[in-house]
């Protein structure tokens, strides 16, 4: 095993597997086809993925694209990768355009030093895209229905981490939310032949989703220029500055 690499655990391996099934595969599909329209309109020359499961072929273009393997996958070919911990970054302050958190968040402990150190790696006015199970669609059901069988085999174990909770937290530590959505509302085991359901969920039942994505950008207050004049403020704008922060997330089409 070459030096740093992280051995995977029982339960790392098994969500692993999960994510070759069918009810994982559908869900990746449904991912890779959204993300990448997404991730170019940000133009980002430094991009940090952590952790699985989504791949591109090819990737989206970037001209540096580091994926951080913390043991939880066996990364495709085309990344750079970095073996360590998604708490504790080997990176250095500043370096990363766009951090992508594909379903990290869930399995693990501590979500907050996570978003902590995803603001620590961010440039200035950068964006952080964060993809996690929705608690309130059928995999959220499922999930709980293997708990309560004690079927030792499913790998996710801890809560599904609300979109509520997850706003809240991207919002004390400075973050703006700029766009997201519900996606993906097949029934686990349905397959390919009830992809109509992402349409009819898409409209009449986001919050059923399996799962969402949101994007966010490092907001940082610019310093106070001593003796400068004040700019006199648009009144759009200072509409805009005192919007509430409890605003309702915003569901998109994928005609964008």
């Amino acid at each position: 095993m070459p030096r740093g690499v992280i051995r995977s655990s029982l339960r790392q391996r098994r969500a692993a597997q999960w994510w070759t099934g069918r009810s994982g595969r559908l869900l990746l599909e449904r991912a890779a086809e959204m993300l990448p329209p997404w991730i170019e309109r940000l133009h980002a020359d430094t991009v940090l993925q952590l952790g699985q499961p989504v791949f591109w072929n090819p990737l989206p273009s970037a001209n540096t694209w580091v994926l951080l393997n913390d043991g939880f996958v066996c990364a495709a070919d085309g990344y750079l990768q970095v073996y360590g911990r998604c708490d504790a970054l080997p990176f250095g302050n500043l370096r990363f355009d766009l951090v992508v958190v594909p379903f990290c968040l869930t399995r693990m402990p501590d979500t907050k030093q996570i978003l902590e150190e995803c603001w620590r790696a961010l440039r200035p006015e950068g964006h952080i895209l964060i993809m996690d199970f929705n608690p309130s669609g059928s995999l959220g059901m499922l999930r709980r229905w293997h708990l309560w069988r004690r079927d030792r085999a499913w790998p996710w174990r801890q809560p599904f981490l609300p979109l509520t909770q997850l706003r809240r937290l991207l919002g004390d530590l400075g973050f703006s939310l700029r766009q997201g959505r519900y996606f993906q509302y097949t029934f686990p085991g349905l397959g390919h032949s009830a992809q109509w359901m992402e349409l009819v969920g898409d409209r009449w039942w986001p919050a059923g989703a399996n799962a969402y994505i949101l994007l966010a950008q490092k907001r940082e207050n610019s310093p106070t220029l001593v003796g400068a004049i004040p700019a006199r403020k648009k009144k759009g704008l200072r509409k805009l500055a005192t919007a509430p922060a409890n605003l309702q997330l915003s569901v998109e089409s994928d005609d964008d």
